[in-house]
């Protein structure tokens, strides 16, 4: 139906305690960016950060690369006790193009780039959604996506979306995994 081949994740490893499947956020979009032919015209490349002080590393490799998807390795989260415990994270993806210096123009152009490479993630995110519902992860269908002022760092665009992420939460008591 679709020529687009979906995204096929690695297998989770097996952890203690935990029954449920995970979504890697990071390999995820490290595919799309890769096999993404407007974000490779482009020139965008991945990288993995650790918040917002980790994208000012990478953007301080803006010498040597023209465009950045960001995916930091951190999340926002919590967990809700109540009625069917589930566990949500929030992830967060910077986009950043390099453009002159004080031209306005330029900048707008990165930002409608941006934009643009915003929209084609998500198009895959909505068949992804789909598989991940199938192993009882929610991806909240509300996706943020926020464009930085001018004034944060000077030749460049930025940008970041996030992504809210629930799973079960399996919290069932169990004395084997206590003292007395």
């Amino acid at each position: 139906m679709f020529p687009f081949t979906p995204y096929t994740p690695p297998k989770p490893a097996t952890v203690i305690n935990d029954h449920t499947f995970n979504w890697n956020a990071t390999a995820f979009f490290e595919d799309l960016t890769k096999r993404n032919k407007f974000a490779r015209s482009k020139q965008f490349t991945f990288c993995r950060v650790s918040g917002l002080d980790g994208f000012e590393e990478a953007l301080a490799k803006m010498l040597t690369k023209k465009a950045f998807v960001c995916v930091s390795d951190i999340s926002q989260g919590y967990t809700d006790i109540n009625n069917t415990p589930h566990t949500r994270r929030v992830k967060t993806v910077f986009l950043a193009m390099r453009h002159a210096i004080d031209n306005m123009e330029a900048r707008q152009s990165c930002m409608d780039t941006m934009r643009e490479l915003f929209r084609q993630f998500m198009s895959v995110l909505i068949m992804e959604q789909t598989r991940l519902q199938e192993h009882y992860i929610y991806i909240d269908p509300r996706i943020s996506f926020q464009e930085i002022d001018r004034y944060f760092f000077s030749g460049c665009a930025c940008a970041y979306f996030q992504i809210g992420v629930e799973t079960y939460t399996d919290l069932q008591f169990n004395a084997e995994e206590w003292t007395k």
